[in-house]
Protein backbone atom coordinates (compact mmCIF):
# COMPACT_ATOMS: atom_id res chain seq x y z
CA UNK A 1 0.00 0.00 0.00
CA UNK A 2 1.67 3.31 -0.93
CA UNK A 3 2.00 6.30 1.74
CA UNK A 4 -0.58 8.45 0.08
CA UNK A 5 -3.67 5.79 0.35
CA UNK A 6 -3.16 5.46 3.71
CA UNK A 7 -6.29 7.42 5.55
CA UNK A 8 -6.24 10.33 7.30
CA UNK A 9 -6.61 9.69 11.05
CA UNK A 10 -7.48 12.54 13.23
CA UNK A 11 -6.70 12.65 17.08
CA UNK A 12 -7.34 15.95 18.27
CA UNK A 13 -9.17 18.98 16.96
CA UNK A 14 -8.16 22.69 18.16
CA UNK A 15 -10.65 24.30 19.64
CA UNK A 16 -12.70 21.55 19.80
CA UNK A 17 -15.61 23.43 18.90
CA UNK A 18 -16.80 27.34 18.41
CA UNK A 19 -20.19 29.09 18.85
CA UNK A 20 -22.83 30.67 16.52
CA UNK A 21 -23.16 34.46 16.69
CA UNK A 22 -19.08 35.11 17.47
CA UNK A 23 -17.86 38.32 15.83
CA UNK A 24 -14.68 35.70 15.36
CA UNK A 25 -15.90 33.79 12.98
CA UNK A 26 -13.15 33.04 10.50
CA UNK A 27 -12.02 30.07 12.41
CA UNK A 28 -9.04 28.27 12.08
CA UNK A 29 -9.02 24.43 13.01
CA UNK A 30 -5.42 22.97 14.15
CA UNK A 31 -6.02 19.09 13.35
CA UNK A 32 -3.34 16.45 14.71
CA UNK A 33 -3.12 12.95 13.83
CA UNK A 34 -1.78 10.64 10.92
CA UNK A 35 -1.67 10.64 7.20
CA UNK A 36 -2.65 14.41 7.15
CA UNK A 37 -0.37 15.71 4.30
CA UNK A 38 -2.47 16.25 1.16
CA UNK A 39 -5.85 16.27 2.79
CA UNK A 40 -8.89 17.78 1.57
CA UNK A 41 -11.99 18.83 3.81
CA UNK A 42 -15.33 19.63 3.11
CA UNK A 43 -18.35 20.50 4.88
CA UNK A 44 -21.87 19.09 4.08
CA UNK A 45 -23.63 21.94 5.01
CA UNK A 46 -23.11 25.06 2.48
CA UNK A 47 -23.64 27.62 5.44
CA UNK A 48 -20.56 26.28 6.81
CA UNK A 49 -17.98 27.15 4.50
CA UNK A 50 -14.02 25.54 4.36
CA UNK A 51 -11.98 28.32 2.84
CA UNK A 52 -8.86 26.82 2.65
CA UNK A 53 -6.62 24.01 3.96
CA UNK A 54 -3.05 24.25 5.05
CA UNK A 55 -0.50 21.36 5.56
CA UNK A 56 1.96 21.77 8.70
CA UNK A 57 5.16 20.68 9.24
CA UNK A 58 5.05 17.12 8.63
CA UNK A 59 2.03 15.10 8.15
CA UNK A 60 0.62 14.94 11.58
CA UNK A 61 -0.66 18.39 11.35
CA UNK A 62 -3.28 20.61 9.33
CA UNK A 63 -5.41 23.63 9.51
CA UNK A 64 -8.25 24.63 8.32
CA UNK A 65 -9.89 27.72 7.81
CA UNK A 66 -13.79 27.95 8.16
CA UNK A 67 -16.42 30.65 8.06
CA UNK A 68 -19.07 30.46 9.80
CA UNK A 69 -21.79 32.40 8.39
CA UNK A 70 -24.30 34.56 10.09
CA UNK A 71 -27.84 32.60 9.63
CA UNK A 72 -25.74 29.21 10.75
CA UNK A 73 -27.80 27.14 13.13
CA UNK A 74 -26.24 25.30 15.93
CA UNK A 75 -25.13 22.01 15.86
CA UNK A 76 -22.94 19.10 14.57
CA UNK A 77 -21.36 19.57 11.62
CA UNK A 78 -20.01 16.78 9.53
CA UNK A 79 -16.34 17.61 7.92
CA UNK A 80 -15.28 15.24 5.63
CA UNK A 81 -11.79 14.82 6.08
CA UNK A 82 -10.41 13.25 2.09
CA UNK A 83 -6.98 11.69 1.58
CA UNK A 84 -6.77 10.32 -2.02
CA UNK A 85 -9.14 7.27 -2.06
CA UNK A 86 -9.61 7.27 1.63
CA UNK A 87 -11.86 9.56 3.86
CA UNK A 88 -13.18 9.98 7.38
CA UNK A 89 -15.99 12.14 8.73
CA UNK A 90 -15.76 14.62 11.70
CA UNK A 91 -18.71 15.83 13.51
CA UNK A 92 -17.73 19.63 14.70
CA UNK A 93 -20.13 21.22 17.54
CA UNK A 94 -21.27 24.97 17.18
CA UNK A 95 -23.09 25.36 19.87
CA UNK A 96 -25.17 28.21 21.14
CA UNK A 97 -23.46 31.37 23.54
CA UNK A 98 -24.61 31.28 26.97
CA UNK A 99 -25.60 34.10 29.31
CA UNK A 100 -26.66 33.06 32.76
CA UNK A 101 -28.51 36.09 33.23
CA UNK A 102 -25.90 38.85 32.16
CA UNK A 103 -23.07 37.50 34.58
CA UNK A 104 -20.61 36.53 31.88
CA UNK A 105 -17.51 38.39 30.65
CA UNK A 106 -18.35 41.18 33.55
CA UNK A 107 -14.68 42.61 33.64
CA UNK A 108 -13.02 44.13 36.83
CA UNK A 109 -12.40 47.24 37.94
CA UNK A 110 -11.81 50.48 40.63
CA UNK A 111 -14.41 49.06 42.72
CA UNK A 112 -12.93 45.42 43.13
CA UNK A 113 -10.61 44.10 45.41
CA UNK A 114 -8.70 41.13 43.61
CA UNK A 115 -7.79 38.07 45.62
CA UNK A 116 -4.73 36.18 44.22
CA UNK A 117 -4.61 32.49 44.62
CA UNK A 118 -1.98 29.66 43.83
CA UNK A 119 -4.39 27.20 43.76
CA UNK A 120 -2.22 23.93 44.51
CA UNK A 121 -1.71 25.92 47.75
CA UNK A 122 -4.92 27.51 48.82
CA UNK A 123 -7.53 24.63 50.15
CA UNK A 124 -7.66 20.77 48.65
CA UNK A 125 -11.63 19.99 48.52
CA UNK A 126 -10.58 16.53 46.49
CA UNK A 127 -8.32 13.82 47.35
CA UNK A 128 -8.82 11.95 44.89
CA UNK A 129 -6.77 14.43 42.32
CA UNK A 130 -4.31 14.24 44.41
CA UNK A 131 -2.19 11.51 42.23
CA UNK A 132 -2.90 11.30 38.70
CA UNK A 133 -1.63 9.10 36.58
CA UNK A 134 0.65 9.70 33.41
CA UNK A 135 1.64 13.00 35.33
CA UNK A 136 5.42 12.99 35.74
CA UNK A 137 5.25 15.14 39.21
CA UNK A 138 4.81 14.00 42.50
CA UNK A 139 2.38 14.70 45.16
CA UNK A 140 4.31 15.67 48.37
CA UNK A 141 3.03 18.29 50.57
CA UNK A 142 5.64 18.04 52.85
CA UNK A 143 8.49 19.36 49.66
CA UNK A 144 7.81 23.26 49.19
CA UNK A 145 8.73 22.60 45.87
CA UNK A 146 6.18 19.37 45.07
CA UNK A 147 2.50 19.57 44.60
CA UNK A 148 0.23 19.67 47.62
CA UNK A 149 -3.08 18.83 46.81
CA UNK A 150 -4.70 22.30 46.63
CA UNK A 151 -7.67 22.28 43.70
CA UNK A 152 -10.83 24.25 42.44
CA UNK A 153 -13.34 22.41 44.58
CA UNK A 154 -10.76 23.83 47.73
CA UNK A 155 -11.86 27.03 45.82
CA UNK A 156 -15.35 26.45 45.36
CA UNK A 157 -15.58 25.76 49.04
CA UNK A 158 -14.33 28.46 50.41
CA UNK A 159 -16.04 31.15 48.22
CA UNK A 160 -18.34 32.14 51.42
CA UNK A 161 -14.95 33.16 53.49
CA UNK A 162 -13.93 35.27 50.33
CA UNK A 163 -17.21 36.82 49.83
CA UNK A 164 -17.83 37.47 53.85
CA UNK A 165 -14.20 38.90 54.01
CA UNK A 166 -15.35 41.60 50.92
CA UNK A 167 -13.53 40.01 48.23
CA UNK A 168 -15.13 40.66 44.77
CA UNK A 169 -12.61 39.41 42.35
CA UNK A 170 -10.21 36.24 42.42
CA UNK A 171 -7.09 35.44 40.13
CA UNK A 172 -6.24 32.26 40.05
CA UNK A 173 -1.98 31.35 38.78
CA UNK A 174 -2.62 29.31 35.76
CA UNK A 175 -4.74 26.52 35.77
CA UNK A 176 -4.07 24.75 32.29
CA UNK A 177 -2.93 21.29 32.21
CA UNK A 178 1.41 21.14 33.73
CA UNK A 179 2.68 17.68 33.28
CA UNK A 180 6.37 19.31 34.00
CA UNK A 181 8.38 19.06 37.54
CA UNK A 182 7.98 21.49 39.84
CA UNK A 183 4.83 22.54 38.02
CA UNK A 184 2.50 23.62 41.13
CA UNK A 185 2.91 27.02 39.91
CA UNK A 186 1.05 26.54 36.69
CA UNK A 187 3.23 28.39 34.41
CA UNK A 188 4.42 25.95 32.14
CA UNK A 189 1.39 24.37 29.90
CA UNK A 190 1.79 21.33 28.28
CA UNK A 191 -2.07 21.69 27.04
CA UNK A 192 -3.80 24.47 26.23
CA UNK A 193 -7.55 23.21 26.09
CA UNK A 194 -7.20 21.32 29.61
CA UNK A 195 -7.62 22.05 32.64
CA UNK A 196 -4.88 20.31 34.83
CA UNK A 197 -6.21 16.95 36.64
CA UNK A 198 -4.61 17.75 39.97
CA UNK A 199 -6.82 20.87 40.18
CA UNK A 200 -10.33 19.46 38.82
CA UNK A 201 -11.51 19.08 35.05
CA UNK A 202 -12.66 21.79 32.22
CA UNK A 203 -16.50 21.27 33.93
CA UNK A 204 -14.98 22.17 37.25
CA UNK A 205 -13.85 25.21 36.56
CA UNK A 206 -16.68 26.00 34.36
CA UNK A 207 -18.44 25.68 37.65
CA UNK A 208 -15.86 28.03 40.02
CA UNK A 209 -16.81 30.47 37.93
CA UNK A 210 -20.46 30.40 37.76
CA UNK A 211 -20.29 29.76 41.49
CA UNK A 212 -18.25 32.95 42.34
CA UNK A 213 -20.58 34.87 40.27
CA UNK A 214 -23.16 33.74 41.70
CA UNK A 215 -21.81 35.35 44.71
CA UNK A 216 -20.49 38.59 43.00
CA UNK A 217 -17.21 37.37 42.67
CA UNK A 218 -15.23 37.82 39.42
CA UNK A 219 -12.88 35.57 38.08
CA UNK A 220 -9.76 36.43 36.79
CA UNK A 221 -7.97 34.25 34.11
CA UNK A 222 -4.25 33.94 34.70
CA UNK A 223 -3.01 33.45 30.65
CA UNK A 224 0.76 33.07 28.61
CA UNK A 225 1.25 33.68 25.77
CA UNK A 226 4.79 33.89 25.83
CA UNK A 227 5.77 30.42 26.56
CA UNK A 228 4.54 26.62 27.09
CA UNK A 229 5.88 24.06 29.35
CA UNK A 230 9.29 22.25 27.79
CA UNK A 231 7.21 18.82 27.88
CA UNK A 232 4.74 20.07 25.86
CA UNK A 233 4.44 17.46 22.72
CA UNK A 234 5.05 20.24 20.62
CA UNK A 235 8.59 19.91 21.42
CA UNK A 236 8.51 16.51 19.92
CA UNK A 237 6.46 17.53 17.04
CA UNK A 238 6.02 20.97 15.88
CA UNK A 239 3.40 22.08 14.06
CA UNK A 240 4.93 24.11 12.03
CA UNK A 241 8.34 25.36 10.99
CA UNK A 242 8.41 28.16 12.98
CA UNK A 243 6.08 27.37 15.89
CA UNK A 244 8.92 28.47 18.58
CA UNK A 245 11.69 30.96 18.51
CA UNK A 246 14.29 28.95 17.58
CA UNK A 247 14.71 25.35 18.99
CA UNK A 248 15.24 23.18 21.87
CA UNK A 249 18.92 22.45 20.72
CA UNK A 250 18.91 26.58 19.80
CA UNK A 251 17.56 29.35 20.77
CA UNK A 252 18.19 32.57 22.80
CA UNK A 253 18.62 32.61 26.54
CA UNK A 254 16.74 35.56 28.34
CA UNK A 255 18.91 37.96 29.82
CA UNK A 256 16.09 39.98 31.12
CA UNK A 257 17.26 43.25 30.14
CA UNK A 258 13.44 44.75 29.79
CA UNK A 259 14.31 47.90 28.06
CA UNK A 260 15.92 45.63 25.09
CA UNK A 261 12.19 45.01 24.19
CA UNK A 262 11.06 48.56 23.83
CA UNK A 263 14.52 49.93 22.99
CA UNK A 264 14.84 51.48 19.46
CA UNK A 265 18.08 50.29 18.88
CA UNK A 266 17.81 47.13 19.84
CA UNK A 267 19.31 44.30 17.67
CA UNK A 268 15.59 42.34 16.62
CA UNK A 269 16.98 39.15 17.57
CA UNK A 270 17.48 39.67 20.89
CA UNK A 271 13.36 39.92 21.55
CA UNK A 272 13.21 36.40 20.53
CA UNK A 273 14.81 34.68 23.37
CA UNK A 274 13.22 32.19 25.72
CA UNK A 275 12.04 33.37 28.83
CA UNK A 276 13.90 30.94 30.65
CA UNK A 277 15.28 27.30 29.17
CA UNK A 278 12.73 25.45 30.39
CA UNK A 279 9.93 27.89 28.86
CA UNK A 280 9.88 27.70 25.20
CA UNK A 281 8.94 30.55 23.66
CA UNK A 282 5.84 30.48 21.14
CA UNK A 283 6.61 32.21 17.79
CA UNK A 284 3.55 34.95 17.52
CA UNK A 285 5.40 36.16 14.13
CA UNK A 286 3.90 33.02 12.73
CA UNK A 287 0.26 32.99 11.92
CA UNK A 288 -0.80 29.59 12.65
CA UNK A 289 0.65 30.64 16.29
CA UNK A 290 -1.40 34.18 16.07
CA UNK A 291 -4.44 32.51 15.32
CA UNK A 292 -4.03 29.57 17.92
CA UNK A 293 -3.21 31.51 20.29
CA UNK A 294 -6.25 33.96 19.78
CA UNK A 295 -9.05 31.31 19.70
CA UNK A 296 -7.50 29.25 22.38
CA UNK A 297 -8.33 32.72 24.71
CA UNK A 298 -11.46 33.48 23.07
CA UNK A 299 -12.65 30.00 23.65
CA UNK A 300 -11.76 29.73 27.74
CA UNK A 301 -13.45 32.65 27.55
CA UNK A 302 -17.23 31.51 25.80
CA UNK A 303 -16.48 28.14 27.92
CA UNK A 304 -15.92 29.04 31.16
CA UNK A 305 -17.46 32.79 31.25
CA UNK A 306 -14.61 34.67 32.96
CA UNK A 307 -14.13 38.09 33.11
CA UNK A 308 -10.53 39.10 32.98
CA UNK A 309 -7.38 37.81 32.27
CA UNK A 310 -4.31 38.65 33.88
CA UNK A 311 -1.40 38.67 30.59
CA UNK A 312 2.32 36.75 32.23
CA UNK A 313 5.27 38.37 31.21
CA UNK A 314 3.81 40.51 28.78
CA UNK A 315 6.98 42.85 27.44
CA UNK A 316 8.76 39.40 26.62
CA UNK A 317 5.59 38.57 23.69
CA UNK A 318 5.35 39.85 20.38
CA UNK A 319 4.17 43.19 20.76
CA UNK A 320 2.17 43.50 17.13
CA UNK A 321 0.79 40.10 18.43
CA UNK A 322 -0.43 41.53 21.70
CA UNK A 323 -2.18 44.10 20.56
CA UNK A 324 -4.24 42.12 17.60
CA UNK A 325 -4.90 39.64 20.86
CA UNK A 326 -6.22 42.05 22.64
CA UNK A 327 -8.20 43.72 19.70
CA UNK A 328 -9.90 40.16 19.41
CA UNK A 329 -11.02 40.18 22.73
CA UNK A 330 -12.06 43.39 23.33
CA UNK A 331 -14.54 43.63 20.24
CA UNK A 332 -15.62 39.99 21.12
CA UNK A 333 -16.60 41.01 24.87
CA UNK A 334 -16.46 45.21 25.27
CA UNK A 335 -16.86 45.00 29.00
CA UNK A 336 -13.88 42.34 29.58
CA UNK A 337 -10.56 43.84 30.85
CA UNK A 338 -6.85 42.62 30.53
CA UNK A 339 -3.89 43.53 32.91
CA UNK A 340 -0.46 43.25 31.78
CA UNK A 341 2.44 41.87 34.12
CA UNK A 342 5.56 44.73 32.87
CA UNK A 343 7.42 43.97 35.74
CA UNK A 344 9.69 47.35 35.76
CA UNK A 345 9.96 49.96 38.06
CA UNK A 346 9.86 53.21 36.71
CA UNK A 347 6.04 54.54 35.71
CA UNK A 348 7.21 56.43 32.20
CA UNK A 349 8.24 52.50 31.65
CA UNK A 350 5.09 50.85 32.64
CA UNK A 351 3.05 53.59 30.98
CA UNK A 352 3.56 52.70 27.55
CA UNK A 353 1.85 49.35 27.69
CA UNK A 354 -1.47 50.61 28.27
CA UNK A 355 -3.69 51.88 25.81
CA UNK A 356 -3.39 55.31 24.39
CA UNK A 357 -0.23 56.04 25.02
CA UNK A 358 2.17 58.52 23.99
CA UNK A 359 4.59 55.86 21.98
CA UNK A 360 2.82 56.27 19.02
CA UNK A 361 1.84 52.36 19.23
CA UNK A 362 -1.35 51.20 20.04
CA UNK A 363 -1.59 48.44 22.79
CA UNK A 364 -4.99 47.62 23.59
CA UNK A 365 -4.35 46.88 27.13
CA UNK A 366 -6.62 48.44 29.62
CA UNK A 367 -4.93 47.75 32.68
CA UNK A 368 -1.31 47.59 33.95
CA UNK A 369 0.83 46.16 37.05
CA UNK A 370 1.53 49.05 39.15
CA UNK A 371 4.96 48.29 39.63
CA UNK A 372 6.45 51.16 40.68
CA UNK A 373 3.91 51.63 43.72
CA UNK A 374 4.47 48.30 44.96
CA UNK A 375 8.55 48.99 44.65
CA UNK A 376 7.35 51.97 47.23
CA UNK A 377 5.15 50.23 49.16
CA UNK A 378 7.71 47.84 49.79
CA UNK A 379 10.76 50.02 50.48
CA UNK A 380 8.31 51.45 53.08
CA UNK A 381 7.74 48.28 54.68
CA UNK A 382 11.52 47.08 54.97
CA UNK A 383 12.35 50.90 55.99
CA UNK A 384 14.50 51.56 53.38
CA UNK A 385 11.89 54.11 52.34
CA UNK A 386 9.72 56.66 53.51
CA UNK A 387 6.38 57.53 52.31
CA UNK A 388 7.53 60.55 50.18
CA UNK A 389 8.40 57.70 47.80
CA UNK A 390 4.76 56.64 47.67
CA UNK A 391 3.67 60.34 46.97
CA UNK A 392 6.41 60.64 44.17
CA UNK A 393 4.94 57.36 42.27
CA UNK A 394 1.36 58.95 42.45
CA UNK A 395 2.77 62.72 41.81
CA UNK A 396 4.15 60.87 38.33
CA UNK A 397 0.32 59.86 37.30
CA UNK A 398 -0.06 62.06 34.59
CA UNK A 399 1.92 59.57 32.49
CA UNK A 400 -0.85 57.05 32.24
CA UNK A 401 -3.93 57.09 30.63
CA UNK A 402 -6.15 55.18 33.21
CA UNK A 403 -4.90 55.73 36.56
CA UNK A 404 -8.40 54.27 37.85
CA UNK A 405 -6.94 50.91 35.55
CA UNK A 406 -4.18 49.99 37.70
CA UNK A 407 -3.47 47.24 39.34
CA UNK A 408 -2.08 48.17 42.60
CA UNK A 409 -0.09 45.61 45.25
CA UNK A 410 2.66 45.09 47.87
CA UNK A 411 3.09 41.72 47.30
CA UNK A 412 2.68 38.27 45.21
CA UNK A 413 3.34 35.30 44.35
CA UNK A 414 6.37 36.60 42.85
CA UNK A 415 7.72 38.34 45.77
CA UNK A 416 7.91 38.05 50.09
CA UNK A 417 4.92 38.88 51.69
CA UNK A 418 4.65 41.88 52.95
CA UNK A 419 4.58 41.15 56.58
CA UNK A 420 8.04 39.52 56.11
CA UNK A 421 9.88 42.39 54.44
CA UNK A 422 8.16 44.78 57.06
CA UNK A 423 9.83 42.07 60.00
CA UNK A 424 6.43 41.45 61.17
CA UNK A 425 5.75 45.14 62.46
CA UNK A 426 1.71 44.34 61.79
CA UNK A 427 1.13 48.61 61.98
CA UNK A 428 2.98 49.11 59.08
CA UNK A 429 1.28 46.57 57.45
CA UNK A 430 -2.00 48.05 58.29
CA UNK A 431 -0.84 51.49 56.85
CA UNK A 432 -0.44 49.85 53.74
CA UNK A 433 -3.46 48.01 53.54
CA UNK A 434 -5.26 51.48 54.57
CA UNK A 435 -3.33 52.96 51.26
CA UNK A 436 -4.08 50.42 49.17
CA UNK A 437 -7.66 50.10 49.80
CA UNK A 438 -8.18 53.89 49.35
CA UNK A 439 -6.21 55.20 46.93
CA UNK A 440 -6.57 55.20 42.87
CA UNK A 441 -6.21 51.87 41.14
CA UNK A 442 -7.42 48.33 41.73
CA UNK A 443 -6.03 46.45 44.58
CA UNK A 444 -4.65 43.30 44.65
CA UNK A 445 -3.91 41.39 47.70
CA UNK A 446 -2.14 37.49 47.92
CA UNK A 447 -3.87 35.08 49.41
CA UNK A 448 -3.56 34.47 53.15
CA UNK A 449 -2.38 38.42 53.78
CA UNK A 450 -5.66 37.92 55.49
CA UNK A 451 -3.88 36.21 58.62
CA UNK A 452 -0.01 37.45 58.15
CA UNK A 453 1.07 34.05 56.07
CA UNK A 454 4.87 35.25 56.60
CA UNK A 455 5.98 32.54 54.41
CA UNK A 456 10.15 33.33 53.04
CA UNK A 457 11.93 35.09 50.73
CA UNK A 458 11.69 31.98 47.62
CA UNK A 459 8.69 31.37 45.24
CA UNK A 460 8.53 27.65 46.99
CA UNK A 461 8.48 29.25 50.62
CA UNK A 462 6.03 32.61 49.73
CA UNK A 463 4.04 30.36 48.47
CA UNK A 464 2.70 28.56 51.92
CA UNK A 465 -0.01 26.37 52.55
CA UNK A 466 -3.49 28.27 53.58
CA UNK A 467 -3.61 26.80 57.06
CA UNK A 468 -6.67 24.86 57.30
CA UNK A 469 -7.17 24.58 53.86
CA UNK A 470 -5.19 20.56 53.78
CA UNK A 471 -5.65 17.46 55.88
CA UNK A 472 -3.98 17.11 58.89
CA UNK A 473 -3.64 20.75 59.77
CA UNK A 474 -3.83 21.43 63.31
CA UNK A 475 -5.60 25.40 63.20
CA UNK A 476 -8.25 26.04 60.40
CA UNK A 477 -7.69 29.81 59.42
CA UNK A 478 -10.38 29.98 57.50
CA UNK A 479 -13.09 30.33 60.78
CA UNK A 480 -12.68 33.00 63.43
CA UNK A 481 -12.09 30.38 66.11
CA UNK A 482 -9.25 28.70 64.12
CA UNK A 483 -7.35 31.52 64.04
CA UNK A 484 -4.73 33.11 66.71
CA UNK A 485 -5.55 36.17 68.17
CA UNK A 486 -2.88 37.94 65.98
CA UNK A 487 -4.72 36.71 62.74
CA UNK A 488 -7.85 37.42 63.86
CA UNK A 489 -6.80 41.26 64.77
CA UNK A 490 -5.34 41.57 60.74
CA UNK A 491 -8.41 39.67 59.48
CA UNK A 492 -10.98 42.47 61.35
CA UNK A 493 -8.56 45.36 60.25
CA UNK A 494 -8.90 44.13 56.57
CA UNK A 495 -12.44 43.25 56.53
CA UNK A 496 -13.27 46.14 57.82
CA UNK A 497 -11.26 48.02 55.33
CA UNK A 498 -13.14 46.15 52.79
CA UNK A 499 -16.35 46.52 53.65
CA UNK A 500 -15.89 50.43 54.16
CA UNK A 501 -14.75 50.35 50.21
CA UNK A 502 -18.00 49.47 49.31
CA UNK A 503 -20.09 51.22 51.37
CA UNK A 504 -18.31 54.35 50.97
CA UNK A 505 -17.96 54.69 47.36
CA UNK A 506 -15.58 58.20 47.73
CA UNK A 507 -13.05 55.39 48.63
CA UNK A 508 -13.13 54.18 45.02
CA UNK A 509 -14.44 57.01 42.73
CA UNK A 510 -14.16 60.23 44.73
CA UNK A 511 -10.97 62.61 43.16
CA UNK A 512 -7.93 62.14 45.04
CA UNK A 513 -5.69 65.16 45.74
CA UNK A 514 -2.56 64.75 47.98
CA UNK A 515 0.15 66.65 50.01
CA UNK A 516 3.59 66.07 49.75
CA UNK A 517 4.93 64.31 53.25
CA UNK A 518 7.93 66.81 54.51
CA UNK A 519 11.05 65.76 55.61
CA UNK A 520 11.21 65.35 59.09
CA UNK A 521 7.52 64.64 60.01
CA UNK A 522 6.80 62.35 57.32
CA UNK A 523 3.12 62.20 57.16
CA UNK A 524 1.33 61.68 54.13
CA UNK A 525 -2.10 63.45 53.69
CA UNK A 526 -4.79 62.73 50.56
CA UNK A 527 -8.24 63.54 50.52
CA UNK A 528 -10.79 60.91 48.38
CA UNK A 529 -13.46 63.80 47.30
CA UNK A 530 -17.23 62.55 46.31
CA UNK A 531 -20.39 64.76 45.89
CA UNK A 532 -21.56 64.08 49.38
CA UNK A 533 -18.77 63.11 51.18
CA UNK A 534 -14.95 63.62 51.83
CA UNK A 535 -12.78 61.57 53.40
CA UNK A 536 -9.09 62.31 55.01
CA UNK A 537 -6.78 59.81 55.12
CA UNK A 538 -3.59 60.15 57.34
CA UNK A 539 -0.86 58.32 57.67
CA UNK A 540 1.95 58.57 60.07
CA UNK A 541 5.29 57.47 58.63
CA UNK A 542 7.29 57.44 61.78
CA UNK A 543 7.40 55.07 65.15
CA UNK A 544 6.30 57.50 67.68
CA UNK A 545 2.69 60.34 67.81
CA UNK A 546 3.19 63.11 65.87
CA UNK A 547 0.55 66.56 65.76
CA UNK A 548 -0.29 66.71 62.01
CA UNK A 549 -0.99 69.92 60.74
CA UNK A 550 -4.05 70.59 58.78
CA UNK A 551 -4.18 74.18 57.87
CA UNK A 552 -3.65 73.56 54.21
CA UNK A 553 -6.71 71.39 54.13
CA UNK A 554 -9.28 73.59 55.65
CA UNK A 555 -10.60 75.07 52.76
CA UNK A 556 -12.31 72.22 52.01
CA UNK A 557 -14.10 71.87 55.17
CA UNK A 558 -16.02 74.46 57.55
CA UNK A 559 -14.04 75.96 60.37
CA UNK A 560 -15.26 73.70 62.56
CA UNK A 561 -15.89 70.19 61.36
CA UNK A 562 -17.29 66.99 62.53
CA UNK A 563 -15.26 64.60 61.29
CA UNK A 564 -16.16 60.35 61.29
CA UNK A 565 -12.99 57.76 61.93
CA UNK A 566 -14.65 55.00 59.50
CA UNK A 567 -12.40 52.84 61.61
CA UNK A 568 -13.57 53.02 64.73
CA UNK A 569 -16.86 55.24 64.26
CA UNK A 570 -15.51 57.77 66.59
CA UNK A 571 -17.14 61.05 66.10
CA UNK A 572 -13.95 63.90 65.93
CA UNK A 573 -14.07 67.53 65.89
CA UNK A 574 -11.45 69.20 64.47
CA UNK A 575 -9.90 72.51 64.49
CA UNK A 576 -7.39 73.13 61.61
CA UNK A 577 -5.61 75.35 63.22
CA UNK A 578 -5.16 73.18 66.21
CA UNK A 579 -3.84 70.15 64.01
CA UNK A 580 -4.75 66.30 65.00
CA UNK A 581 -2.26 63.86 67.19
CA UNK A 582 -1.41 60.73 64.79
CA UNK A 583 -0.32 57.12 66.88
CA UNK A 584 3.42 56.36 65.78
CA UNK A 585 3.13 54.00 62.52
CA UNK A 586 -0.86 54.88 62.16
CA UNK A 587 -3.26 55.35 59.42
CA UNK A 588 -6.59 57.47 60.35
CA UNK A 589 -9.13 57.79 57.65
CA UNK A 590 -11.73 60.34 58.67
CA UNK A 591 -14.83 60.83 56.43
CA UNK A 592 -16.90 64.40 56.98
CA UNK A 593 -20.35 64.92 54.82
CA UNK A 594 -20.36 67.87 52.73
Amino acid sequence: MSELSQPPIVHKIEPPNWWIGMKWNHLQLMLSGDNLDGISVMAYNHQLKVIAVHIGLNSHYAFVDLEITDDLPAGNYALEIARSNQSTTLDYPILEREDNNGRRHQGFGVEDVIYLITPDRFANGDLSNDRVDGILDDFDPSDPTKRHGGDLQGIIDHLPYLQDLGITAIWLNPVLENNSINSYHGYAATDLYRIDPRLGTNAEYKRLVEQSHHRQITVIFDHVSNHIGIHHPWLKDLPTETWLNGSLENHLSNKHYLLSITDPHAEELLRTFWFVDSMPDLNQRDPFVVNYLIQNTLWWIEYAGIDGIREDTYPYADQAFLARWAEAILKEYPDFNIVGEIWATEPAYIAMFQKENSRNFETNLPCVMDFPLSQAFRHYLEGSGKLREIYSIFAQDFLYSDTDNLMIFFDNHDMARGILIAKSNVSKIKQVMTMLLTTRGIPQLLYGTEINIKGGKSHVDLRANFPGGFPGNKRNAFTETGRTQAQNEIFSYLRKLLHLRKTHKVLTLGKMVHYPPSFDSDVYKYLRIGEDEIVLVLVNGQPHKQRVDLSELSHWFDSQSRFLNLMTAEALDLNFSEGIWVEGWEALILQFNR
